[in-house]
């Protein structure tokens, strides 16, 4: 049996009336969710040995079930972004070409009602409690999922995640966090972010019960789920500490039952430890680092009231790689600078159905003399003393009056003179600094002089535009091709 289905077993076998999963205070049984899980393989299992299954169901004990059941047939699965543009879904859907589509009548008829592709199947996962259970699991697809991220062309790439990879993460997670069945795990990600990886497998192969976020309310006051829900783990990319920060809701009476803060997805800011170890001083805090193509994360930096300070310059340290992996710098200036490259078992097959991306990204590195599979991350990094911190995308390296600029250095500059919200960006040749704040009055000559003390010359951004709210894309990241785009319609300083 495949090791993550035999996790789940394990745990309804011991505790079945313990609840996996709470969604909108409905508790679905460890008992419940396994049977749920191989009716509905036995459903999959009509499309083939190995079927290719697309979830198109929003962060739930239904896509949960999905996830478990495609592997419980043998198949691969891919978690589609029900909120993205449906041309954005179609692409996908046409790329993975899967032998059924797991959703339900609403959100299926939308997507394939102008859809000019094959018709896929449909299975919903409410009409299958009268089949009969898939009797004993079939041996597994050697991919666990395939995970569409957006891309730079913005057409969508398909990362391949291994069952080997996946399993050798779910391993290193459930020791890390030591979970146990007494914890209350939140579920924030979209499904089609692959933090939301760590979440599910987490808190299901840990015995625990998973708590999806499904209300706008919740999700816009995460701090309040806290609370309401008893959660002991939270997962999430950093900003939103941020988002929690605007809403007044970073105090101790919201944070109360936390034990660990998980944080994935972009860079951790010295700010936001400062303002849940202010309110929460036992809390743990673990800084992680990774990319899709490594399923999930590969490190770990363990936080805490008195200790969190050594691990901070203009954001914190990612951390150092955790069992089975490697961090490499190559192609820097010094040794102690350069891309990060990924080595070890969690890396990706590749990019599906793209050899050539897949080439391009995934090449050998010498190691000890070795010729060692590795991932170039595009990652730009700085290793001072024994932290390694993320500066900022290689491909963010930018000319500028001629000389190499690196626009996280910007970013890290505006937040050190009181923006921790910034992003900078090239337009039309000139470097300008998206500042949110809600001060409309911004002196950027007294800014200029602080920066001044920072960066030379050629750094300071000639533009800078106020911004009351920074866009973010699905994944909750700045997104940054947006600012760019409404660069020429927003009023300049």
């Amino acid at each position: 049996m495949d090791e993550l289905i035999a996790r789940l077993a394990a745990h309804a076998a011991a505790r079945p009336s313990h609840p996996a999963v709470v969604e909108n205070g409905i508790a679905t049984s460890y008992a419940c969710f396994l049977d749920r899980a191989r009716r509905l393989a036995f459903g999959l299992a009509a499309h083939g040995e190995r079927p290719k299954v697309m979830i198109h169901l929003p962060q739930g004990t239904d896509a949960y079930v999905a996830m478990f059941a495609t592997g419980y047939a043998g198949g691969v699965y891919a978690p589609s972004n029900i909120v993205a543009p449906l041309a954005k879904q179609w692409l996908v859907l046409e790329q993975f070409a899967p032998d059924v589509v797991v959703s339900n009548a609403a959100l299926f008829d939308e997507l394939v009602a102008e859809y000019q592709g094959s018709r896929p199947v449909l299975i919903e996962p409410s009409a299958i409690q009268s089949v009969s259970p898939l009797e004993q699991s079939r041996p597994p697809h050697d991919l666990a999922y395939v995970i569409f991220t957006s891309g730079s062309t913005g057409i969508p790439k398909g990362v391949m995640v291994r069952r080997i990879g996946l399993e050798h993460y779910v391993d290193w997670v459930l020791a890390a966090t030591e979970v146990t069945p007494n914890d209350r795990w939140s579920q924030h990600p979209n499904l089609a972010f692959d933090l939301s990886v760590l979440d599910i497998y987490g808190a299901l192969c840990g015995g625990a019960t998973l708590f999806p976020l499904t209300s706008a309310l919740h999700r816009l006051m995460p701090a309040r789920a806290i609370r309401e829900f008893g959660l002991t783990i939270w997962n999430s990319v950093p900003s939103v500490v941020t988002l929690m920060t605007r809403a007044g809701q970073v105090n101790a009476d919201n944070l109360a039952t936390l034990r660990l803060m998980i944080f994935c997805g972009e860079p951790l800011l010295p700010e936001h430890l400062k303002l849940l170890f202010a309110v929460r001083p036992d809390l743990v805090v673990y800084n992680t680092y990774g990319p899709t193509e490594a399923t999930v994360s590969c490190t770990l930096l363990r936080l805490t009231a008195s200790d969190y300070r050594r691990a901070c310059r203009n954001t914190v340290a990612i951390g150092d790689p955790i069992p089975g992996m490697a961090l490499h710098l190559v192609q820097g200036d010094t040794p102690s600078e350069g891309e990060l490259v990924i080595t070890g078992p969690q890396l990706a097959r590749g990019y599906w159905n793209d050899p050539f991306a897949t080439a391009g990204a995934f090449r050998e590195l010498e190691v000890d003399g070795m010729a060692v599979r590795a991932y170039y991350t595009g990652d730009w990094a700085r290793r001072i003393g024994n932290q390694t911190f993320f500066i900022g995308r290689r491909d963010s390296q930018v000319k500028i009056s001629g000389y190499r600029l690196e626009l996280g250095e910007v970013d890290a500059a505006l937040r050190t003179c009181g923006y921790p919200f910034a992003a900078s960006a090239v337009v039309e040749g000139e470097l300008h600094a998206f500042l949110e704040t809600d001060d409309a009055t911004v002196d950027t000559e007294a800014l200029r002089l602080r920066l001044a003390a920072l960066l030379e010359a050629h750094a300071i951004p000639r533009c800078f535009h106020v911004i009351g709210h920074l866009p973010r894309n699905a994944n909750d990241k700045i997104d940054v091709l947006a600012l760019i785009g409404e660069a020429g319609h927003r009023e300049q300083l």
